[in-house]
């Protein structure tokens, strides 16, 4: 079909294109008009050389010289402005074929521009889109045409003569043959909308989402696409299902002639609304189909940003995730342990790529859900293996060090920070790989490495500091002759009865790559490039910042575009290197000394409390804890928790710690069972903020859409889907079950209750109360609390640090119950308290202090073998992080038996 515009729309383009190109020449030439005739010539007549223009700028400050000031910065404003213009002009001039095919592209360049350029690109795109509005070249189009007032009946669809045949078919019977396995085909008139084609063609208007999923990345005839299902043009071709599947993207296997008279069935259709006013609720199950196709298709990002000027790749990320329970098993083996302590909250930097590194480990769902309430971001694209270092990005993929094989020389005002970015990933590939060897090893100059990462050790993890270039060239030779010398011996294996050509693990055995990186200077430039040329592939690679004759030249800006480069093969356009700034830098680099047990030289993170007295260890401070004093009496009966949440005072009760759960009052069995998962989560991300959660902040949570309005609209869904199960299941017509003030929703305090809340206040009263019976009641009901980890078998990479900080408080109380049972309970609270650690141990198998409390209960009663198995247990799972348990718990069996054996 030819695309023809109405007159209409030809008249709307021409006003655009003269508006738009009134407004841009008074911009471009009345700016210049204005300047000339207020001020004249920006330049002083007076001023004729540097000296004459110092004194200019030194004499006093009066009006005439503000004057010319501002006329100077006007004039330097019109420069950088018809500079813009000139490059905008020329980004549309190439991108032309691309614009007549899709108009949205206008759209997309616009978000990637800075602000200082938007306005530029908005004059000259919206100029050039109404030209070609004004002269629309005819687009081809395989689809029968159909007349715009032939209403709904109007529908187009094409079945093969023979469905059997396949074999010599031609090309135009075989397309045929796939759109009717899709669906038919529909020319919209004027006055349609999809609730209503939905309606006629398929027999339910509520339908509709269907027919949008299927066409909202078809590009019409007109250039534009649908991507608001409120605005139909007429003229565009819509595809309408015919198949009852209830994936509407997918064919059937053996697709059969459609037939427009008999619609399909609906498998799970959205619950029927009478009411025209909730008709808008609709439109967010079809955003939430929003590019839902195209997120199973193309790939997610390879890089992250972590905050301002900082980026970092999503290999870098799955590093810091994995040097993250090393951070966390140090942190929880060196505080004080108290219940009303609160874990110190992660930089922002980590907090970002830990975040970005789950998201890209989430399960890859294939099949499209067209009844989906919500639509996710792209997750990140998988990191690369576990031993690769990456620098930077190209064509939406990571490069790997190997580009830099031969030696490279990095200039620039970023190539510190992609050099910074350089030395992160070397540390957390190695902690991918850890306790094994690292594959990647980094050495540079002390003065270099203060400059870049300072507070780093001379030797720390997969990175060495020389005192000088010489005593670093030495290292990196001897290197080589290590890496000839392992060589040698592989080829002898290889004819010998054990060829040894890995370590065990599947990787590669031997010394491994080394990334020297230096400044060089004038004596020895040379050599460097004569080691960056020579050295064998793998074993060495050459890294200068500065100048390095005779390797390959990149010029590196402050956010890592490669600009001017030699010798990068086909990324030399595209690549993008990782940066990082000083204080993301110091960031890392303070929580991978703490996964190493080093004491950083600058605070851990923002709010950490001071550190306790070194030389106590941890084990011997719980010992001399004031609880030490025994209590009056013995603890009260603790009333069962199933007895309390029987007799819950409100209609709603929802539990989070284990899986979500949802009671409704009177009713022992849960209800809400047919709730989807992004309602549970939905519900478990409000319980986990009891005080409220702005919308922003639950689309970042829930890993929304970036458009605020999409997101608010799936937000409504997901309100919607609360509300509905739970006024059925519990009988209030009329309850709102989650509040919303202007965009903070919350969950309505008078109507759900939470285990997490009462588990806080248990631990709070705990806390607060003095010692004897109410703290012992008050610990032994939060613990009964605890069933499991926060949102237990939910992937939600925003719960994870919300269920370290449960588990350590839970691991807390039932040290707390332990110590009592250790120094002042008898032979039953000591049988509980090991019941009660047995469980916590199972939540939290490297919780070394519940080891510690499990081992002398057990000496205390007489079950030596017990306490040694306890404590191999530990060993056996810190072995699996590459750790040994620490002296204190070692010295218990030592000085117990020792103890025994003098007895």
């Amino acid at each position: 079909m030819a695309y023809r515009s109405s007159p209409k729309a030809r008249l709307e383009a021409l006003l655009v294109a003269t508006a738009t190109g009134v407004v841009t020449l008074a911009l471009l030439a009345g700016m210049p008009y204005v300047l000339w005739h207020a001020t004249g010539v920006p330049w002083p007549d007076r001023v004729g050389s540097w000296h004459d223009l110092s004194a200019w700028l030194m004499q006093p400050v009066t009006d005439p010289l503000m004057v010319d000031l501002l006329a100077m910065v006007g004039w330097v404003c019109w420069t950088a402005f018809a500079w813009s213009l000139l490059t905008e002009a020329a980004w549309y001039a190439l991108h032309l074929p691309h614009l007549l095919r899709d108009r949205t592209a206008h759209k997309a360049h616009l978000e990637t521009l800075p602000v200082q350029r938007a306005l530029a690109a908005l004059c000259i795109g919206t100029l050039a889109l109404a030209v070609i509005s004004l002269w629309r070249p005819p687009a081809a189009n395989a689809h029968q045409h159909t007349p715009a007032d032939g209403g709904h009946a109007h529908i187009t669809a094409t079945a093969p003569a023979h469905a059997g045949s396949t074999k010599d078919e031609p090309h135009t019977t075989r397309t045929a043959r796939s759109t009717q396995a899709r669906g038919v085909e529909y020319t919209v008139a004027h006055g349609d909308t999809l609730w209503d084609i939905a309606e006629t063609h398929l027999d339910d208007p509520l339908k509709w989402p269907r027919i949008y999923a299927l066409n909202k990345t078809r590009i019409q005839a007109d250039g534009q696409r649908l991507t608001d299902p409120d605005q139909l043009t007429p003229g565009w071709q819509l595809t309408i299902p015919t198949t009852p599947s209830p994936n509407p993207l997918l064919p059937t296997p053996h697709p059969t002639p459609a037939q427009p008279s008999s619609p399909p069935t609906p498998t799970a259709p959205l619950p029927a609304d009478p009411t025209p006013g909730h008709r808008a609720e609709h439109d967010t199950a079809s955003r939430a189909t929003r590019d839902h196709t195209t997120n199973h298709t193309r790939p997610g990002p390879a890089a992250i940003s972590v905050g301002p000027a900082s980026m970092i790749g999503i290999t870098t990320a799955a590093g810091l995730l994995a040097a993250l329970r090393f951070f966390r098993f140090y942190q929880h083996r060196s505080r004080r342990h108290s219940l009303d302590a609160q874990p110190p909250p992660l930089s922002p930097v980590i907090e970002k790529a830990v975040m970005a590194a789950r998201e890209a480990a989430l399960p890859r769902s294939t099949a499209a859900d067209p009844d989906r309430l919500i639509t996710r971001r792209t997750p990140p694209q998988p990191p690369q293996p576990a031993s690769t270092v990456t620098i930077g990005t190209a064509n939406a993929s990571e490069i790997s060090l190997d580009a830099l094989a031969g030696g490279c020389a990095w200039t620039g005002p970023g190539a510190e920070a992609a050099a910074r970015a350089l030395m992160i990933g070397i540390l957390t590939a190695a902690e991918r790989l850890r306790p094994r060897t690292p594959r990647v090893r980094g050495l540079l100059t002390q003065n270099l490495t203060d400059r870049l990462l300072p507070g780093t050790p001379p030797h720390f993890s997969a990175l060495a500091s020389a005192e000088d270039l010489n005593e670093a060239i030495r290292r990196a030779e001897a290197h080589l002759l290590a890496h000839a010398r392992h060589h040698q011996d592989t080829q002898e294996a290889e004819h010998g009865p054990l060829p040894a050509t890995t370590d065990g693990s599947g990787e590669p055995s031997g010394p491994g790559t080394l990334v020297l990186l230096s400044e060089p200077n004038t004596a020895q430039s040379s050599y460097l490039a004569t080691l960056a040329s020579r050295e064998p592939h793998g074993a060495l690679i050459v890294l200068a910042l500065g100048d390095l004759p005779g390797t390959a030249a990149w010029r590196i800006e402050a956010d890592g575009t490669v600009n001017q480069q030699t010798g990068a093969g086909d990324c030399a356009s595209t690549l993008q290197l990782f940066h990082l700034t000083p204080q993301a830098g110091q960031d890392v680099l303070d929580m991978l000394l703490t996964a190493h047990d080093k004491r950083p030289r600058t605070p851990v993170l923002p709010g950490a409390r001071a550190a306790a007295d070194p030389t106590q260890h941890p084990a011997e401070d719980a010992d001399h804890d004031p609880e030490d004093d025994p209590p009056p009496a013995p603890p009260e009966p603790v009333k069962p928790v199933k007895a309390r949440e029987a007799n819950q005072d409100k209609p709603v009760r929802l539990n989070v710690l284990g899986p979500v759960t949802l009671y409704a009052h009177g009713n022992p069995e849960p209800v809400g069972l047919g709730l989807r998962g992004e309602v549970r989560e939905f519900l478990a991300l409000l319980a986990a903020h009891p005080t409220g959660l702005i919308t922003d902040d639950i689309a970042r949570h829930l890993r929304l859409s970036e458009d605020p309005d999409q997101s608010a609209k799936e937000l409504k869904n997901l309100r919607r889907a609360v509300r509905r199960a739970l006024r059925s299941a519990t009988g209030h017509s009329k309850a709102e079950f989650i509040q919303l003030h202007g965009e903070l929703h919350k969950l309505h305090t008078g109507l759900i209750e939470t285990d997490l809340a009462a588990f806080t206040e248990a631990l709070h009263h705990a806390a607060t109360a003095p010692d004897g019976p109410p703290r012992l009641t008050a610990l032994h009901h939060a613990v009964d609390l605890y069933r499991g980890p926060f949102a237990h078998g939910g992937d939600y990479p925003w719960c994870d640090s919300i269920r370290e900080s449960l588990a350590s408080k839970a691991a807390d109380a039932v040290a707390h119950i332990a110590h009592h049972a250790e120094h002042a309970g008898t032979r039953q609270d000591a049988d509980a308290a090991l019941a009660l650690l047995e469980k916590a141990i199972t939540l939290s198998p490297t919780h070394e202090l519940l080891y510690q409390h499990a081992i002398r209960l057990h000496q205390v009663a007489g079950r030596h073998d017990t306490a040694r198995n306890t404590f191999t247990l530990l060993e056996r799972n810190l072995k699996v992080l590459g750790l040994a348990p620490d002296p204190a718990t070692r010295a218990l069996l030592t000085i117990r038996t020792r103890t025994a054996h003098l007895g």
